[in-house]
């Protein structure tokens, strides 16, 4: 008796309708946990450079590291990395203002140098600028300054905050609205280290440090959504944290917004959040209550 050998096709389209099923199911899982282990990546990355930050306070009777980076895009305050491509803008090995700058950074070698650009970097400039920034004597593995979700040709992706020696206004009163004396040169100055945010993942290079209001109920360099429509923030003690942006946080960065007011309670819990971890203290009478973090 002849017997049928193989599936018919209706069996096969089960087969197949059933692993598409599977696919559906178990791919989101999947995806979920790559981005959980990136982001766990990203956390330990941030914490080393925080530790390295912590390093060179140690070394330098609490001095903190220039974050601002100012001679990126300079050419008075910066050299040419040898070996690489001229003429690209903003990239730079690390060099100390001289004195007279008015940079509110002078003879201080920043933590990095210029690799600012829009476009792709050659590696070897890229590496060259961190290379020759001060905290690499203290954090000198390149892995640990660049998200493993950040775009190619970018090495390093982490900024500090512009309380940490950032980028100063005039000397009498910062860029932010903050007074005069609330730009941390010295880490003795910080009594709450496990509320004061260090480096943050801003996902991109960028030149400066990330830019926060203190008299200005708004977001002056735009809240980069990270990891989940969130972002990685470290702490002096050497801690870092996820914390996840309400929706209309999330919104703003996503459109990629700077200098914009927030008008939702969620949303203004947010910004109130990244203010006073980064200056200790609201400099405006806020519109909306501050609740428990």
């Amino acid at each position: 008796m002849y017997k049928r050998k193989g599936f018919t096709l209706v069996e096969l389209l089960v087969v197949i309708a059933i692993i598409a099923l599977l696919m559906a199911v178990l791919l989101p899982a999947l995806n979920r946990a790559r981005e959980q282990g990136k982001r766990i990546v990203c956390m330990s990355n941030i914490k080393q450079l925080t530790v390295g930050w912590n390093m060179y306070a140690d070394t330098y009777n609490d001095k903190i590291v220039d974050t601002a980076t100012p001679s990126q895009g300079d050419t008075r305050y910066c050299d040419q990395c040898p070996d690489c491509p001229a003429g690209a803008p903003y990239i730079a090995k690390a060099k100390a203002p001289p004195t007279g700058t008015n940079s509110g950074h002078d003879n201080e070698l920043p933590w990095v140098g210029g690799a600012y650009n829009p476009t792709q970097l050659p590696e070897c400039a890229a590496k060259c600028a961190i290379q020759s920034g001060a905290l690499f004597k203290f954090a000198s593995d390149f892995k640990i300054y660049r998200c493993p979700t950040a775009n190619k040709g970018e090495l390093f992706t982490y900024s500090a905050m512009d309380s940490m020696n950032g980028m100063p206004g005039p000397a009498t009163q910062c860029g932010r609205g903050e007074p005069k004396g609330y730009l941390i040169k010295y880490r003795n100055a910080i009594t709450k280290t496990a509320t004061k945010i260090v480096f943050m993942d801003e996902g991109k290079v960028t030149p400066d440090s990330f830019a926060v209001y203190y008299n200005q109920e708004e977001w002056w360099d735009p809240p980069e959504v990270r990891h989940g429509d969130g972002q990685i923030f470290s702490f002096v003690d050497n801690h870092a944290e996820h914390w996840k942006w309400t929706k209309e946080t999330a919104e703003i960065g996503k459109r990629g917004q700077g200098n914009v007011k927030p008008t939702t309670t969620p949303g203004k819990q947010d910004l109130y959040r990244v203010q006073i971890n980064c200056w200790g203290k609201l400099g405006y009478a806020n519109t909306a209550p501050i609740l428990a973090y």
